[in-house]
């Protein structure tokens, strides 16, 4: 158990860490994807036998959201068949995060019920103005 898990060579009184039941050279724990080292403190995930650092982590199990195309880390909002950061999923008329009730038009734009039925209003409102 005293020997680096990268290099096999035995630890003696130098500063190492633990990760994957291995001990580790402080220099030598690297994520198995991108190399880069994982520095002591800093969050690397072990999945499958291969130690992961935790943006590549991110990167090989969390879903692309479908409005801004970046990684989503925490919260998902599934809706249309897409996931979504709750921030990204938003009413197309006055940008705020849509939640469970909202109103897809007839060009797929997402909007809040008060915002669908403000723009029924005004529609009906503009049919009926004088040409």
């Amino acid at each position: 158990m005293n020997e680096c898990g990268h290099c096999s060579v035995k630890l003696g009184e130098e500063p190492a860490l633990l990760a994957n039941g291995k001990v580790w050279h402080v220099n030598h724990l690297l994520c198995d994807l991108c190399e880069c080292r994982i520095n002591d403190g800093e969050r690397c995930v072990p999945q499958n036998g291969i130690i992961l650092c935790f943006e590549c982590h991110i990167k090989t199990t969390r879903p692309i959201c479908k409005g801004c195309g970046d990684f989503i880390k925490t919260n998902v909002c599934e809706a249309l068949n897409s996931t979504w950061h709750p921030t990204c999923f938003q009413c197309s008329v006055c940008q705020k995060p849509l939640e469970v009730n909202f109103h897809q038009l007839p060009n797929k734009m997402c909007v809040h019920s008060e915002c669908f039925w403000d723009l029924q209003l005004r529609m009906v409102v503009c049919k009926d103005l004088p040409k």
